[in-house]
């Protein structure tokens, strides 16, 4: 009796360690179920913890330069050490900005919603995306980013294209697919 109640304990502990690790981050938003003339496409659940994580990790380290270059800027004696300490607080300020106010986080989305005929909604950590198809420029595999990348006509701040990376799996083939026959069916 008491190895069943340690069995389901364990099970418990397991499970919250799998949503510590594989939680979704609380500001991301999610695509609503799928409507009518309305294909919502999703990658792997790891592929939004690992984008999810990048950004939160990101934001982690420009808060370690941040106390570093404080400390450097208070306590250093010479005028280079508060010149170094000055240039890591400015570089981690630069960071969260290009990440958050510069959309440079919805490079990698892992969530698309493709509304026949009139545009497509790209879910990344912290931002919903919309874009009309006349703002989509085309869709191309490329090697160099391992995956598809669809270019957009306007760059969204720092944010000149969206990544299917090919860990999204045959979601991400058949996300791809369907953007190709929007932009056929615009052309």
């Amino acid at each position: 009796m008491e190895s069943s109640s340690s069995s389901s304990m364990r099970l418990t502990a397991l499970d919250r360690i799998r949503q510590f690790f594989l939680a979704e981050l609380l500001g991301s938003p999610n695509p609503p179920p799928e409507v009518p003339g309305v294909k919502v496409f999703c990658a792997r659940r790891f592929w939004k913890s690992n984008v999810c994580g990048a950004v939160v990790a990101g934001i982690g380290a420009a808060v370690l330069f941040t106390i570093v270059g404080g400390i450097l800027l208070c306590q250093s004696q010479s005028r280079e050490g508060r010149l170094w300490g000055a240039g890591m607080i400015l570089f981690a300020i630069t960071a969260v900005w290009a990440l958050l106010a510069g959309n440079a986080a919805g490079v990698y989305p892992y969530a698309v919603e493709v509304e026949e005929g009139k545009s497509f909604r790209f879910y990344a950590p912290f931002k919903k995306f919309y874009m009309p198809t006349k703002e989509v420029k085309r869709v191309k595999w490329s090697w160099l980013v391992a995956g598809w990348v669809v270019r957009l006509r306007h760059r969204r701040g720092l944010l000149p294209c969206f990544i299917i990376h090919v860990a999204w799996g045959q979601q991400g083939r058949d996300l791809v697919q369907a953007i190709g026959e929007e932009l056929a069916r615009r052309a």
